[in-house]
């Protein structure tokens, strides 16, 4: 157990993940609670170019203070934070910074690119406005559709104090930990646009800063460059971090880690549950050229397809009423999990999105070309492929399953004239449910 913030490592390092995300706007850690994706967080913004805004931030005010410019702010801030990273068993929380210094601290041309914005998002007016408009000397205070901004949610606060320290040209790098605390889905996704995906970025950052956060929303996910997603994990001292590579592991990300309601999140076009990794690999493979376009999770379930169906149904509620029910797939050998039928029956899977392979192994549903080219015969039929446990053979050669599967992958390509069988019990009707919706499959 690490005494002190110190004694943490990561792997890789802080600013390696940095110089690999440079050219990017964006880096996203998810992962479990005490993973360490907050610790990511707090050793990057260790220097007075890096602003971290922790999860303590819940400001109410009513008057806004003067600015007074304090040229030791940032050396105070962070002299705080160093100190406090020292400390003996202290999880440092505090962000110095809080929503009403954060608004003062902008010009007034830079309030009002942000009052502006907020307008736009929220259809409400907001101003600057003396308490006493006959007194100049009087106190100021913000004004939301005639309302002090401290009788407003404190999601309406959060939301703007956090725009507003985003938008301070002092800071290179702006690390959130968790922004989506205290706001609702709604204002959760408005804000995500403007962090992840840049909208109005010309307007609220002229200084490009780079944002890093951690989270459990899906909301906050990077849906387009997935690689800038990164799952953190811990085992004793030691904080990893590995890179998305796929939208199929960013959508498993979505649906294993974070656990959000998936009604509302980034949903796939399609699930098909297969039996092994060579079954997905190969798949994968063929799905992505015969239905191109569409995002489509295959998932590996190491022969116990019942279990992770009975999560995917446990996850979805009832599946008979769900748009998932028709877009569902069952891939099965010949030789199948017992029980797989009445377990499909129960949680209202029909039978139809069964797939029943007629032989017992994906091998045997490869391109005879690539077969052929591999096993150098002639004309070869997958039906000639002999197996025996993990092993492939035929005319003397042999392959394991997985080097099998890795060179017929690698030889498809978008003319590769692939089984029958497999375009009609499985390609054919996943077009079928995601193009045209219909409910009747090719058995």
């Amino acid at each position: 157990m690490p005494r002190t913030f110190d004694e943490l490592a990561f792997s890789p390092s802080v600013s390696d993940i940095l110089e690999k995300q440079s050219e990017r706007n964006v880096t996203i850690f998810t992962g479990r609670n005490n993973s360490g994706k907050s610790a990511y967080l707090k050793k990057m913004s260790l220097d007075k170019t890096k602003l971290y805004i922790g999860v303590n931030r819940f400001y109410s005010f009513h008057h806004l203070p003067l600015y007074n410019h304090n040229e030791r702010e940032l050396d105070e801030w962070y002299s705080n934070l160093y100190h406090n990273s020292r400390n003996q068993y202290q999880n440092f929380e505090g962000s110095y910074f809080n929503c009403n210094t954060a608004l003062t601290r902008l010009s007034d041309d830079r309030r009002e690119v942000l009052f502006s914005t907020f307008r736009d998002l929220f259809d409400l007016d907001i101003s600057v406005e003396s308490e006493f408009p006959d007194n100049a000397f009087s106190n100021r205070y913000i004004s939301v559709d005639g309302e002090s901004l401290s009788v407003t949610s404190s999601g309406t606060r959060l939301f703007l104090g956090i725009l507003a320290a985003l938008m301070d040209e002092r800071f290179s790098v702006v690390a959130i930990d968790e922004p989506e605390l205290g706001l609702s889905p709604a204002l959760q996704a408005k804000l995500a646009k403007i962090i992840v995906d840049r909208e109005r970025g010309e307007d609220l950052f002229p200084h490009k800063p780079h944002f890093v956060l951690s989270t459990h929303s899906h909301n906050f996910l990077d849906k387009q460059v997935p690689s800038n997603n990164f799952v953190v994990s811990r085992s004793g001292n030691l904080i990893s971090a590995k890179a998305c590579e796929s939208f199929s592991e960013l959508h498993d990300i979505q649906f294993r880690m974070l656990g959000n309601d998936l009604g509302s999140l980034f949903l796939p076009d399609a699930i098909i549950l297969v039996e092994g990794e060579t079954d997905k690999i190969y798949l994968n493979k063929v799905i992505s050229l015969g239905v191109p376009g569409r995002r489509i999770v295959i998932e590996s379930c190491g022969g116990d397809i019942a279990t992770r169906l009975n999560y995917w149904s446990s996850l979805l509620g009832d599946m008979q009423t769900s748009p998932y029910r028709n877009r569902t797939f069952i891939v099965l050998d010949s030789v199948k999990q017992s029980g797989i039928e009445r377990v499909c029956n129960r949680v209202g899977i029909p039978t139809s999105s069964m797939v029943e392979w007629s032989e017992n192994g994906i091998e045997y549903l490869y391109p005879s070309r690539i077969l052929s080219g591999i096993f150098r015969a002639s004309h070869l039929s997958p039906s000639d492929l002999q197996i025996s446990g993990d092993r492939v053979h035929y005319n003397g050669i042999a392959y394991t399953k997985m080097q099998l599967c890795n060179l017929v992958v690698n030889a498809i390509e978008g003319d590769t004239e692939l089984p029958q069988e497999l375009l009609t019990k499985l390609i054919q009707p996943l077009k079928c449910a995601i193009e045209d919706g219909a409910t009747e499959r090719v058995s």
